[in-house]
């Protein structure tokens, strides 16, 4: 056979030549198919070995977050293409807790985070913490402990009550009075306020408790009573209720469903010349320090819609009162100013994340 490779020569092939050659040929071929094919395998079974966790950690030892916000940190995998499926671990106190699918800060603390893949695991210490105020904030520092409230625009269920009621020992109860209840951890605290009372006014002080906890049924017949009252002295029912309602609150209005509020008294009946006993006098100076507030003070009736009871004490707890006493506010103005407060800390937390101390 021959191969034209000019014009003028040829190369002379044999046919055994040609066989040989193209054997050449197909093998290479046949080979280099061969070692792709391999090579393809080989780098598929690395890859496939990248993919196994060799082990799971997080960035940090510790993070922080705000209360009500989510937490946002995410567990390191190596290899970091390492095909991986996450159990979180949160620890049973609270701190933390699962919302929509996200790990949110219900309440501030400090706990332990865990999470799990396969055989590895890792954990972080989490520190939730209240947003702060700017430093030269004058809102109420303590604006994320909501204070419960009742008055003519907050109504409590009939069947609300509080969950630690316990019946006053008769001695710290006026004459004639029986069967009264309070909440165990403001009567600890009263019992602290009247230690304080008896060893600056002395043996001949005089002060008992004549009302403390109602019920929803309770304030039903007091306000009933009181509108009955005005009716029989000539008014009628619209007018009735209107006076009424200046010292006794509707069903579920009342403070005293709670079961933080008393009324106390130093000859069994209630009046303003309270305030001008020994008594009164000190539990207007004084009854702060312990953390209860004159709930109804006298040149706040327009706020509280409820004249001047110098002896209706409301516990809010000591860091409350004393803010409240010397910004001089009624409930009502302070449960607004934490509401503020609540929204400045939301801006001022925009602009400073959490952060561990």
């Amino acid at each position: 056979m021959k191969v034209k490779i000019s014009e003028e020569k040829y190369i002379t092939i044999t046919a055994r030549a040609v066989e040989r050659t193209l054997f050449l040929m197909l093998s290479a071929v046949m080979v280099a198919v061969v070692c792709k094919k391999s090579f393809s395998q080989g780098r598929s079974a690395v890859a496939k070995l990248d993919k196994e966790l060799q082990s799971v950690s997080f960035p940090d030892k510790k993070t922080a977050v705000y209360v009500g916000d989510a937490l946002e940190i995410q567990p390191v995998a190596v290899p970091k293409n390492a095909e991986v499926s996450y159990t979180w671990e949160l620890a049973d106190d609270g701190v933390l807790t699962v919302e929509n699918g996200k790990i949110v800060a219900a309440c501030s603390g400090e706990t332990v985070l865990g999470v799990t893949s396969g055989d590895y695991s890792a954990q972080v210490t989490v520190v939730a913490k209240h947003k702060p105020l700017p430093e030269d904030s004058t809102l109420p520092p303590l604006y994320y402990e909501t204070l419960p409230i009742a008055n003519y625009c907050n109504t409590l269920a009939s069947d609300f009550a509080a969950d630690d009621l316990m019946k006053i020992p008769t001695r710290y109860v006026a004459e004639n009075y029986t069967s009264l209840y309070v909440s165990a951890a403001t009567f600890q605290e009263y019992l602290k306020m009247l230690d304080a009372m008896r060893a600056e006014l002395g043996a001949d002080m005089n002060m008992h408790i004549i009302s403390a906890y109602r019920s929803y049924a309770r304030q039903t017949e007091l306000y009933n009573k009181a509108v009955k009252n005005y009716m029989a002295q000539g008014k009628t029912s619209t007018e009735a209720r209107a006076l009424a309602l200046q010292t006794t609150q509707t069903p579920g209005n009342s403070e005293h469903q709670m079961g933080n509020t008393i009324d106390v008294s130093n000859d069994s009946t209630t009046d303003h010349n309270y305030q001008n006993t020994p008594e009164g006098k000190w539990l207007a100076e004084n009854a702060y320090k312990y953390g209860f507030i004159i709930r109804y003070p006298a040149d706040k009736e327009d706020v509280t819609r409820i004249e001047y009871e110098p002896w209706h004490i409301r516990y809010v707890g000591v860091n409350h009162a004393a803010y409240m006493y010397l910004h001089n506010l009624c409930l009502e103005e302070y449960v607004e100013l934490q509401k503020k407060a609540a929204a400045e800390a939301d801006d001022y937390a925009l602009e400073h994340p959490a952060t561990v101390e």
